[in-house]
């Protein structure tokens, strides 16, 4: 039964609207948190599914990932790996390019005992979607604007209406697994010293839409992210889940590459 199908089933039998897909990982209770994170990416990557036209989208609209953490220590461990998991998800969705459903949320949830059936597993899955799960969210009406100050992109100036944006050197950079990165904003690989210092994988900002925000993040770079807002410089952890609440006018920089955003609020009654 395909997704539309049992999408149809779902509001005919007048059912609460979810639905339920199990995913069982070959981990054991012994595997490293970091090895645990990636099973739930490779997880939902692999539920990613075509729509035409060269789109893709995930036909759910909430994670659930419970992971079995015998005691405190191992709790610690592997909150600190999992503590971005929903911004790492969002991010992997769209170097897929893959569009997430209006209200997407993951949820991270600790078991002191494996779960019955678990058997020697340490790590259990769960997609949930609504009957509107599969309807493409509504067309942005807010726009994100970008201008580039200092360093060198294909392009002067952008406008985004995507939930997350990606920023580093080069277009599709290729990670230690083979994996492809698409910036929407991509700083040249050779002939600019100011654009070398952009990470390949250096930021991404996000729209919240429970908050009606853009958050800035840095995702791990080597020469730091930095907001200016009238006059104070606001530094951005690296890899910190909570980020910067992004302004209108603000001054965002990459190293020693440099940005300026502008963001057209969305009319009253309009979602993104």
């Amino acid at each position: 039964m395909n997704a539309h199908i049992r999408q149809a089933a779902d509001v005919l039998h007048g059912t609460v609207g979810r639905v339920r897909s199990w995913f069982n990982p070959p981990l054991g209770a012994d595997a490293r948190p970091l090895e645990v994170r990636e099973a739930v990416l490779e997880c939902v990557e692999a539920r990613v599914e075509p729509a035409g036209h060269g789109r893709r989208v995930l036909p759910f609209d909430r994670i659930v990932v419970t992971v079995l953490a015998l005691d405190r220590d191992r709790r610690a461990a592997l909150e600190a790996a999992l503590e971005d998991l929903e911004q790492a998800v969002m991010a992997r969705l769209t170097e897929l390019r893959c569009q997430t459903p209006a209200g997407f949320g993951v949820q991270v949830e600790y078991a002191k005992r494996p779960r019955p059936g678990w058997a020697d597993r340490c790590l259990d899955v769960q997609f949930e979607r609504s009957p509107a799960a599969l309807v493409p969210a509504p067309n942005a009406t807010a726009v994100f604007h970008v201008t580039v100050l200092r360093g060198t992109t294909s392009q002067a100036s952008y406008q985004f209406s995507e939930r997350q944006i990606l920023i580093g050197r080069t277009s599709d950079p290729v990670d230690r697994r083979g994996r492809t990165r698409h910036n929407q904003v991509a700083f040249v690989d050779e002939g600019d010293p100011v654009s070398r210092t952009v990470g390949r994988a250096h930021a991404s900002i996000c729209y919240e839409l429970s908050r009606g925000e853009y958050r800035l993040f840095d995702d791990g770079s080597h020469n730091g992210t930095q907001v200016v807002r009238d006059g104070v410089v606001l530094d951005v952890t690296p890899r910190d889940p909570i980020g910067v609440v992004l302004m209108s006018g603000d001054e965002i920089r990459f190293g020693t590459a440099a940005i300026r955003i502008r963001v057209e609020t969305p009319p009253s009654g309009s979602t993104i």
